[in-house]
């Protein structure tokens, strides 16, 4: 009787430490199941969703013919790349940080108000400001705090940068090495700071109707979270493997069988 019982048990935990392949699959289409409900909403255009917080950091350069001018306007830029491009986070130490205030402090013009604007907006804000102190300029305008985190059932989590001003969650979480099998991909959640305070976007990866929503791009400051699924709450980690199942079974069969 003992030994039924251990056959059962041992069958029930290789059952429910299989994990079903369409639970591990991106990207499906789903739309035609009778019970599914869309939840996202279509995006007509991608749009420069990010508006700047208190505590980031905007890179700007002027750039105009008579270099004592811009001399005036631009931070010592030392040995940086004259053209502005390359890696964000190079260009900290030339950036501007923004005040508790939601301001920053820009040479010779004062005190500048940022928070709320998106990057294109600062950028058109200050060069209406500089028109009446330059007759021929250029602006570069830049966010230089483009990290993100993963955390959870990821193979690497950890803060990356963003390798564009836009990237897809796919992009940013296989930057940490994609989920493991035990990642829930039906309800990751990103957790994004606001001037209004920090909300929580849950996104199912599993769903084909993402691609097409504003959700699909993460921003500059998320954290994204990928919770476990049971299977590796209860302590089946990826070191279980289900041959030591079959093997534990053959075993109890044969020392059964010798009785």
């Amino acid at each position: 009787m003992r030994f039924n019982k251990l056959i059962i048990f041992l069958l029930m935990l290789s059952v429910v430490s299989c994990i079903p392949q369409k639970k591990t699959i991106y990207m499906r289409d789903v739309s035609g199941k009778k019970e599914y409900i869309n939840l996202y909403t279509k995006a007509i255009e991608v749009t420069e969703a990010y508006t700047i917080l208190r505590g980031d950091y905007i890179y700007i350069r002027v750039l105009t013919p008579d270099e004592a001018v811009a001399s005036l306007y631009n931070l010592n830029v030392g040995q940086m790349n004259m053209n502005g491009t390359g890696d964000p986070s190079s260009l900290r130490f030339q950036s501007y940080q923004v005040g508790d205030e939601g301001s920053i402090d820009f040479p010779y013009v004062g005190e500048v108000k940022v928070t709320g604007l998106t990057v294109k907006e600062v950028k058109a804000k200050m060069q209406d400001i500089l028109k009446k102190h330059i007759d021929t300029f250029t602006l570069q305008v830049q966010l230089t705090n483009t990290q993100f985190t993963v955390l959870g059932e990821v193979n690497n989590p950890g803060q990356y940068n963003m390798s564009k001003d836009q990237i897809t969650v796919f992009e940013a979480i296989s930057q940490a090495g994609d989920l493991t099998i035990y990642g829930k991909r039906k309800k990751v959640r990103i957790v994004r700071p606001s001037n209004e305070g920090t909300k929580t976007i849950t996104v199912d990866l599993t769903d084909l109707n993402l691609i097409d929503s504003q959700n699909y791009f993460i921003q500059p400051n998320d954290l994204i979270y990928v919770e476990p699924i049971k299977a590796q709450m209860f302590g089946f980690g990826e070191t279980f493997s289900l041959s030591l199942i079959t093997s534990l079974i053959s075993f109890f069969l044969l020392a059964n069988s010798l009785r």
